[in-house]
């Protein structure tokens, strides 16, 4: 018999390894080391008290990952990752694992629970609709090694360790995903860089990215500092430092000036995705 129960007596490696059977046939290979899922798990603010595991005996069939936007007292979660894996599908237990714990997470004073799927994920999307989620916002993702033929010699590039974040959040055109929030920008620390640029001593963009998997976490520039080569600059600046190939994922589908300038940069359109939202 199946029973659902939190997280917090798994051991990080047993997670990672069910973790890893569950996405070992998803439409993106997808695997991870323990020091990544550590990574993951601290970067999206993840407790394994507020995790659901559907278990079979002492064995972990399934599992929903929550992030939360504040601890101990949460009104917003986040599905990092729900995985079932193979042996296990076909029961349900997605719904579930949601029907177990909605009325403790709304008891506790959860208000909402976000997520994203894959838009092609048929099964997965009819999973989550039947516990109650719905579709808000469509993100675009990209990869790819890009190219900038010649930036601008005038563009001033600094490292910021510490930089203004509220100043940084008026150079973008969308509100970011969990993932690249400046929330999760801040937990991840140094494992995250963040460049400005500046233009007559002023700061005219700013590009943050995930070193080690060398995902652009943010990338923004000051209105009135648009289609002036600061993109440009920023990401010629990026590729020296870590090289590449490069990633960006959960751009919104009406932040076209991002996506055509991550399209003439050379960068090709991967996945779709859909952000999802229960209301508790």
């Amino acid at each position: 018999m199946i029973r659902f129960s939190h997280l917090q007596n798994i051991t990080l490696p047993e997670l990672c390894s069910v973790f890893n059977l569950a996405f070992s046939d998803y439409i993106v290979p997808f695997q991870l080391t323990v020091p990544l899922l550590e990574q993951k798990l601290l970067g999206e603010n993840v407790r394994l008290s507020h995790c659901i595991g559907a278990f079979d005996g002492p064995a972990l069939a399934g599992f929903i990952l929550h992030g939360a936007d504040t601890w101990p007292n949460p009104a917003l979660l986040y599905n990092g990752g729900t995985g079932v894996i193979p042996a296990y599908r076909g029961q349900h237990l997605v719904q579930r694992m949601y029907a177990h714990y909605r009325q403790q997470y709304k008891q506790e004073g959860v208000q909402r629970i976000l997520l994203e799927v894959i838009s092609t994920n048929t099964p997965a999307i009819k999973a989550y609709e039947n516990s109650g989620f719905t579709k808000t916002r469509f993100f675009h993702c990209y990869k790819g090694q890009p190219f900038i033929k010649q930036a601008r010699k005038n563009i001033t590039i600094r490292t910021a360790a510490n930089p203004n974040w509220a100043l940084l959040n008026t150079f973008t055109d969308q509100a970011p995903g969990w993932a690249n929030s400046t929330a999760s920008i801040q937990r991840e620390g140094q494992h995250t860089l963040t460049w400005l640029a500046y233009e007559q001593n002023e700061i005219a963009g700013f590009i943050s990215v995930y070193a080690s998997n060398k995902r652009i976490r943010q990338l923004g520039v000051h209105p009135q500092h648009r289609r002036k080569g600061i993109g440009s600059a920023l990401l010629q600046h990026v590729i020296q430092v870590l090289q590449g190939p490069f990633s960006i994922i959960n751009i919104t589908d009406d932040n076209k000036g991002l996506q055509q300038f991550l399209l003439r940069a050379g960068f090709e359109a991967t996945v779709k995705q859909w952000e999802m939202e229960l209301h508790v």
